[in-house]
């Protein structure tokens, strides 16, 4: 990546990008920090290829993760056929798809596998969509404790539980106005 490394600096906010390279027929998904956006993306454009979207991310991690959804997406699809790396003397050669015409992926189709990874990785990181995990496992827990006959160890977890459902009750009646969830 250009501009050092991207695993050192994934906490800072990124961008996912799709860039493709007529001539080569050939698409790239890569991910890049926001500070080093112009740097690479510029090396890229030097070299013949074109910014199709560019997705921001609150971190890197979101970012390379999208990234990876896609890639994998991909390549088990058997869109396996890759640059040979001296076509992309600015790296990320693993990240492309050659020949992307003979199996029927364009333009179009990766920049909706990038939005559609790129909205999942969002919402999936959403601290509401984790509290709600959270609370899934929980109460998967106390429930084979029950089924299990441990009904009595199960009753302080399941309290907590009840108090902090109520807990983030109160907290969206703050932030919405009571009365936000009812129909």
């Amino acid at each position: 990546m250009a501009g050092g490394n991207f695993y050192d600096r994934a906490d800072e906010p990124a961008l996912l990008y799709v860039v493709r390279h007529e001539q080569l027929d050939a698409l790239k998904v890569g991910v890049v920090t926001q500070g080093s956006r112009a740097l690479r993306l510029g090396a890229h454009t030097r070299r013949g290829w074109t910014t199709e979207l560019t997705l921001d991310f609150t971190s890197g991690h979101q970012a390379l993760q999208a990234e990876r959804a896609v890639v994998r997406f991909l390549r088990d699809c058997g869109a396996t056929d890759l640059l040979p790396q001296g076509e992309m003397p600015q790296g990320g050669y693993t990240e492309t798809v050659a020949r992307a015409a003979l199996v029927d992926l364009d333009r179009d189709l990766l920049v909706d596998l990038a939005r559609a990874a790129g909205r999942i990785v969002r919402k999936a990181a959403c601290p509401i969509n984790r509290f709600f995990r959270d609370v899934g496992e929980v109460a998967a827990s106390l429930k084979a404790m029950i089924d299990a006959g441990k009904k009595e160890d199960a009753r302080e977890p399941l309290l907590e539980l009840l108090g902090a459902l109520m807990e983030f009750e109160a907290r969206l009646d703050e932030a919405w106005g009571e009365g936000w969830g009812k129909v």
